[in-house]
């Protein structure tokens, strides 16, 4: 299996990597930080993959990502599955943003960073009736407080590429969309606004667990899941219970 993965130097994207080089699968991972994609680079050759490769690519700029799919495809010799993993993150009440620029900036990284890459890669994945596996959030499914950015370009995700996939047959390029709760990673540490105070909650993971489900999911080629079963409840029973869904989610989101 051939493997392009972007926000492949850390978290989720990181760990995605290695658990596919544990396969035997042949990698392109990119990011931005080529230090952390040769570490990540050789960590995978250790594990077993048969051919790794790195990219440095900032996905806001769609001809990185044009040029990310081509290496690729000239490299590895074709994409078999498309994982969009890139992503940043700001947290701060709408109230208290001073500058609104910060939803473009998430938007252009969390949104038109996997728009520039599946579009890029699409016709390759019609050849190899592939797959692309969507990371979004749970913020794609609820709008959470202090994540109006965030959630923004979320809910951007899920639109798309459920309207992408009802344009074409799941059985040509199958679309995972993945929904994980807040996931134990950098991306809090590394977000554009922070929060002061941020503590642990009962509603994060670890990456490992995550991406366990995650592959479970690509590997049935399931259209979306969402993990673990608390945030399953929360996203199927809200419209039912919508104020005591609310009242937990709201909490949890403090931090």
């Amino acid at each position: 299996m051939r493997v392009c993965i972007t926000g492949a130097s850390s978290g989720i994207g990181k760990e995605i990597a290695i658990q596919y080089a544990k396969r035997g699968y042949k990698l392109m991972l990119s990011g931005r930080d080529t230090k952390s994609l040769i570490e990540t680079q050789i960590t995978c050759l250790s594990l077993g993959s048969k051919q790794v490769e790195i990219c440095q690519t900032d996905v806001r700029f769609q001809e990185q990502c044009t040029a990310l799919i081509e290496k690729t495809v000239s490299l590895l010799g074709g994409i078999d599955i498309l994982v969009l993993c890139a992503g940043v993150s700001a947290y701060q009440l709408f109230n208290d943003i001073t500058d609104i620029n910060i939803f473009s900036e998430v938007l252009q990284t969390n949104f038109f960073g996997y728009l520039y890459c599946t579009y890029a890669a699409m016709k390759y994945l019609k050849e190899s009736k592939g797959q692309i596996l969507v990371i979004s959030s749970i913020s794609g499914e609820i709008g959470l407080p202090f994540r109006s950015a965030y959630c923004t370009s979320k809910f951007a995700v899920t639109g798309f590429f459920e309207s992408l996939r009802s344009e074409m047959d799941q059985e040509v390029v199958a679309i995972t969309i993945v929904c994980p709760p807040s996931v134990r990673t950098n991306l809090r540490s590394n977000s554009l606004i922070k929060l002061d105070g941020e503590k642990d909650n009962e509603y994060r993971i670890n990456v490992e667990e995550c991406v366990r489900d995650i592959l479970s999911a690509a590997d049935r080629r399931a259209r979306k899941i969402f993990f673990p079963l608390k945030v399953y409840f929360a996203v199927y029973c809200r419209p039912f219970f919508p104020d005591i869904i609310d009242k937990k989610l709201k909490k949890a989101a403090k931090l």
